[in-house]
């Protein structure tokens, strides 16, 4: 063992349908045995606590424990480097950076990563819905209806498959809200025009192992908006189903997609979701927050 740990705050959430005390101990212990000094931190319904301490953050969890770890450390998220040890519902970030599930593997390749230092980890520049940090993705139309809608008990029970329930329901009562959408472009051009559904990517990935934008990637300085002009059941079909078979959707016509650094709505469009999570505080605008995340890995 090193004769100097490395301090690491473990977040996990123990009211996860995922959880599992066992598989925590053995990350925790696989962990010390790489030279990490390890405090156990759980998660509150206040949110994720932190020790104020740690030379590193592991989220074991999904997307939503990870944007709540760094909304957490508030203006001190650019200079904690974090890492994800997977587990929770929706795993885009971790899924993207190929972060291991076996304890003893994602430990020593944590250990590994630390070692060759911050020159070759991912950094992320963080995006913000309001002051609400944006790790991988949001969305504002019937998917976002269908989060909203998720029951948690039947989450606990089958995990992601309750969003395909709760999308299923939705069916019967399906939401067309159209909303004025405007802003910049990477490349500094400014744009407007309306639609019913969109999407905004920071994660190469979306609900699952899915691609929507080939441009979307945490490392990228901008987001990708994908938007619907007309949601119906079947344009949102013909999306889904182009996703999963790795068609161009943008070139099909089946939805325009825009690589963006700022994103403005023309007013408080509910329900959001961010991060495979119902939000039901309401902002307006998405863009950069002047902070950069560095992911181990």
């Amino acid at each position: 063992m090193r004769a100097q740990m490395t301090a690491l705050d473990l977040v996990y959430n123990p009211v996860s349908g995922s959880f599992s005390q066992g598989h925590l101990d053995a990350l925790a212990a696989a962990l010390q045995a790489e030279g990490f000094s390890v405090t156990p931190m759980p998660t509150t319904a206040q949110g994720a606590q932190l020790s104020g301490s740690a030379e590193v953050i592991c989220v074991h969890g999904g997307d939503g424990t990870l944007r709540d770890t760094v909304q957490a450390l508030g203006d001190k998220a650019g200079d904690v480097p974090l890492c994800v040890a997977p587990s929770g519902t929706i795993n885009l970030v971790a899924r993207e950076l190929g972060y291991a599930r076996k304890p003893g593997k994602f430990a020593a390749e944590l250990r590994a990563a630390w070692d060759r230092g911050s020159d070759s980890w991912v950094h992320s520049p963080l995006y913000t819905l309001g002051e609400m940090p944006v790790v991988s993705c949001l969305s504002i139309g019937p998917d976002s209806h269908a989060v909203a809608r998720v029951d948690g008990k039947l989450k606990k029970r089958i995990g992601r498959y309750a969003y395909v329930v709760a999308l299923a329901q939705q069916m019967r009562d399906w939401p067309r809200d159209t909303m004025t959408i405007s802003g910049e472009l990477a490349g500094g051009e400014s744009f407007e025009y309306e639609a019913e559904a969109a999407i905004v990517s920071h994660a190469a990935l979306y609900a699952g192992p899915f691609r929507v934008s080939p441009q979307a990637a945490l490392a990228a300085d901008s987001v990708e908006l994908i938007t619907l002009t007309r949601s119906t059941r079947l344009g949102t079909i013909a999306l889904s189903l182009a996703v999963m078979l790795r068609l161009p959707v943008a070139r099909l016509g089946i939805a325009e997609i825009r690589s963006c650094r700022r994103i403005a709505f023309d007013r408080c469009v509910t329900p959001v979701q961010v991060d495979g999570d119902h939000m039901p505080d309401c902002a307006f605008a998405i863009g950069p927050s002047g902070m950069t995340l560095r992911y181990v890995v």
